[in-house]
């Protein structure tokens, strides 16, 4: 009995991540390629609070944004991370500091998941998690949202393509992964159809696939993908590619 609370115990943490492993993977590719991309900036008005923005685009998508508001006291902005034209994960930060030496007396961090569009998790800054039914968290959620879909009507108007890919979505039954230079999930549709796609930035539903794809083979499953233009060196510079983005499994 005490071995099996100390195994909850322990597995809890690995546990408690799981739902955010995407989005700390998309954070840090996103962040590492940050500087090849394009940046625009624009402006948001929510009187009294005019919102300076800038953001970088990959090819045609818009990827990240960071929103700052010039003369507020303290310091710090909020930054969104965008996947397929929806917001993924916003990290705000804010540093209170001493107007007579100058420093930082503290500094707070927020971190705001999101999924489908609706954010599901909020860590304070003391990363603890808070209450999804509570009134901050619910106040939070939608005004992040709101900024978010402000801040892209403001892009728009400088003329920014935002329009996310289409997402598609096809049933079938899983064959396995075939790995090479880039690992692509092969299945074999309804219709009786071999199909292949690109692996390149997937959920964490995909992800938990390739740890046991053997485990998988031959189930059905629903898988959600998009046709997109990548970066793909190996064939000589940008290629359109279909990128599998999630996994449903179905009975």
């Amino acid at each position: 009995m005490l071995f099996a609370v100390l195994l909850i115990v322990l597995q809890s943490p690995a546990q408690a991540q799981d739902d955010t492993a995407h989005h700390r993977a998309v954070y840090k590719e996103i962040n590492e390629k940050v500087a090849s991309f394009k940046q625009v900036k624009a402006t948001h008005k929510d009187e009294p609070l005019v919102f300076e923005l800038q953001g970088w685009i990959d090819g045609k998508e818009l990827r990240k944004i960071i929103a700052t508001v010039p003369g507020e006291d303290g310091d710090g902005s909020e930054e969104f991370y965008l996947e397929n034209g929806q917001p993924l994960f916003v990290f705000r930060h804010y540093s209170t500091i001493n107007q007579d030496t100058g420093k930082i007396v503290a500094r707070y961090e927020d971190r705001f998941y999101f999924k489908n569009g609706k954010m599901f998790k909020w860590l304070d800054t003391e990363k603890k998690s808070v209450p999804t039914d509570s009134k901050d968290f619910l106040f939070e959620a939608e005004r992040l949202t709101s900024n978010y879909k402000n801040f892209i009507i403001a892009f728009k108007s400088k003329g920014v393509a935002t329009k996310p890919q289409a997402i598609q979505s096809t049933d079938g039954t899983f064959l396995g992964i075939e790995e090479g230079d880039y690992a692509h999930w092969q299945m074999k549709t309804d219709g009786g159809k071999e199909v292949s796609f690109f692996i390149l930035r997937p959920d964490a539903s995909v992800e938990k696939v390739f740890g046991n794809p053997k485990g998988y083979k031959g189930k059905k499953c629903r898988v959600q993908w998009k046709s997109s233009t990548e970066k793909i060196p190996e064939a000589g510079g940008d290629m359109k590619v279909e990128q599998i983005l999630s996994v449903e499994w179905l009975k």
